[in-house]
């Protein structure tokens, strides 16, 4: 569906004008970066996680092999992301990687996905897990990776896989839905899944323009207490 895809783009065109990136370009330094890239442990762990949870709880064999699939091409990116945040010391040795609380918005998109998945059709999981999530995902990684090479942080695999299969990822299972116009009683509720993913993925990523302050004033205050022992 043509149509389908291009609201997609559409809607992801329209966060790329948000305030995350306009953050992103303006970053001179890696601490410019931190809180986010905690934020954004939150949300690649559990992405992952529903992905996995999707194709075990699939029972429907149209679906089960594009869901596999899908599982299985991102079954190590948290790990990978945990592995490069301890290189470039975004986490201290033994730190937890959930010692700084996600903001509700990043959990609001992990508590979509997984509802995606528990309560709502296939169709609503491809739109949500696949048109909008992944997309999101490569225009993210695809404007995050030059700024990392400005910044004098080398990027894993984690970083440049993103980039390499998240286009593959997002047209995944469209062929598999019930196919049908735009303007259809079936086309309108595609657009409305499609939108309010998009609108939580643009919050979330709002969210993460102040995660910087944040993560800086929970280590001025554990500093304090640390001193005050």
């Amino acid at each position: 569906m043509k149509w389908l895809l291009d609201l997609g783009a559409k809607y992801r065109q329209d966060l790329l004008s948000g305030s995350f990136y306009k953050h992103l370009a303006a970053a001179q330094h890696p601490d410019d970066v931190r809180g986010w890239v905690r934020q954004l442990y939150y949300q690649s762990s559990d992405f992952t996680a529903t992905l996995a949870m999707r194709y075990t709880m699939c029972r429907d064999f149209r679906y089960q092999g594009c869901f596999a699939r899908h599982a299985t091409e991102e079954v190590d990116h948290a790990s990978l992301l945990l592995e490069w945040m301890h290189k470039h010391d975004f986490l201290q040795p033994g730190e937890n990687p959930t010692s700084i609380a996600a903001t509700l918005e990043t959990q609001l998109v992990s508590a979509y996905c997984f509802r995606s998945v528990l309560r709502e059709s296939y169709e609503h999981q491809v739109i949500a897990m696949n048109l909008i999530s992944e997309g999101v995902s490569f225009d993210f990684f695809s404007a995050v990776i030059p700024v990392f090479a400005r910044l004098g942080l080398k990027t894993n695999r984690y970083w440049t896989v993103h980039r390499e299969i998240d286009q593959d990822h997002l047209a995944m299972g469209i062929d598999l839905i019930p196919q049908c116009d735009e303007d259809s009683a079936q086309g309108k509720e595609y657009s409305r899944i499609a939108r309010e993913t998009s609108v939580l993925y643009g919050r979330m990523l709002d969210s993460w323009c102040t995660a910087n302050k944040d993560i800086q004033e929970t280590l001025s205050l554990a500093q304090l207490v640390s001193a005050r022992r």
